[in-house]
């Protein structure tokens, strides 16, 4: 029976190959190769039955093999070259003309927001026309009330999304301060921590440099010169001082007493009373940690209270040729120096704290007159 079989599938193939089928004939041919398996040959009780595998007409045919797929590989290769081409093209110069000339037509930066007319050579601003066309639309309906030239609203609605992008947030936030607040207050035990109160009635502002083209080890100097000391006669000290960098710090530090000013609100205590000099608090005097004497007459005058600086990066490499054909290399520093300014309230506040200090620890007292019981070569206290 297998002869037979095998027989049948070499008439089959014979003919095959004297005259190429078409593709209609080769579908045809399938089921007679499927039934001529050697599974249906040896009968129906094998159970290991495999047929010959054939894929849908749709991705390629007996014959056509893979031809549907090689078409769309190269139409997808001649997408890809004709986009490397397009890439690849320089645009002209009338091109470039005709991209730049709406952002160039303008007579200043705020010409795509102010609209304004042609220019003397009659050409059409582009983004004039557009803003003049958006205004026209806005005041047809009656909303320029509520709306800025350049587009921006002036709603509250609209104002308070950029103010407060999270409400709830906020609100929780201000609730919990609110609780914590009031059960600090109604407990008797609780004691509002020090560093809370600090911050609630005193004043600070860290104000750090721009980078200056000096070293820490020059730089250093000035800065221990007006540490201490208060804005004004720190001015004085840089602008007398033979340094090249003094005038540098004494731009950064006038730079610094601005931003306390304007933004913390500190050295207008005086500007702010109400009454007469004699109203005024009495002078207090108080020594500083250094040991110096001094008299405070108004307690929002703004000091230095810390100074100290820091490497930044090098501006650069400068060659040192030396003898014997060798060469060093030399860079050049910058630097930048870190003021915190305070109020003289700081001043008197840490005064006050160091003379309670030295009151609570009472009077000095002699270490007790006893003999020495051991002798050793080193003490042993």
């Amino acid at each position: 029976m297998v002869i037979v079989v095998l027989a049948a599938a070499a008439v089959v193939i014979v003919a095959m190959s004297k005259k190429p089928a078409s593709h209609s004939s080769a579908k045809a041919l399938v089921p007679a190769l499927q039934s001529l398996s050697i599974a249906a040959a040896a009968g129906p009780t094998t159970i290991n039955t495999r047929s010959i595998h054939t894929t849908p007409s749709q991705q390629w045919s007996l014959f056509n093999w893979g031809k549907q797929k090689m078409e769309e590989r190269r139409k997808a290769k001649e997408e890809v070259q004709k986009s490397e081409a397009a890439r690849s093209k320089k645009p002209t110069q009338a091109e470039l003309s005709e991209r730049m000339m709406p952002r160039l037509e303008g007579d200043s930066i705020f010409a795509d927001t102010k609209p304004s007319p042609k220019d003397a050579a009659g050409v059409k601003n582009w983004p004039a026309d557009k803003a003049r066309k958006k205004w026209a639309a806005e005041k047809a309906k009656g909303d320029l009330e509520n709306q800025t030239m350049s587009g921006v609203s002036l709603l509250k609605d609209h104002m308070v999304r950029a103010v407060d992008p999270d409400p709830r947030s906020r609100v929780r936030w201000e609730r919990k301060m609110v609780i914590r607040k009031l059960r600090r207050g109604t407990d008797p035990w609780s004691v509002e921590p020090k560093e809370e109160r600090i911050a609630r009635t005193e004043r600070k502002l860290t104000f750090k440099s721009s980078l200056l083209p000096t070293s820490v080890k020059k730089l250093v100097h000035l800065s221990r010169q007006i540490r201490g000391k208060t804005v004004s006669e720190a001015l004085v000290q840089m602008q007398f001082s033979k340094k090249k960098m003094a005038k540098e710090v004494q731009a950064e530090l006038r730079r610094a007493e601005a931003r306390a000013i304007v933004t913390h609100g500190m050295g207008l205590g005086r500007a702010g009373s109400k009454g007469s000099a004699a109203e005024e608090t009495a002078p207090v005097k108080i020594q500083t940690k250094d040991g110096k004497h001094m008299e405070i007459r108004d307690p929002t005058r703004i000091y230095v209270a810390e100074t100290y600086v820091n490497k930044g990066p090098h501006r650069g490499v400068e060659l040192d040729y030396r003898a014997r054909a060798r060469v060093f290399k030399m860079d050049k520093p910058s630097t930048t120096i870190t003021m915190v300014l305070k109020e003289e309230k700081t001043r008197i506040r840490e005064h006050q704290e160091r003379v309670a200090k030295k009151l609570r620890q009472g009077p000095w007292v002699h270490l007790p007159d006893r003999p020495v019981t051991t002798q050793r070569q080193h003490y042993s206290w």
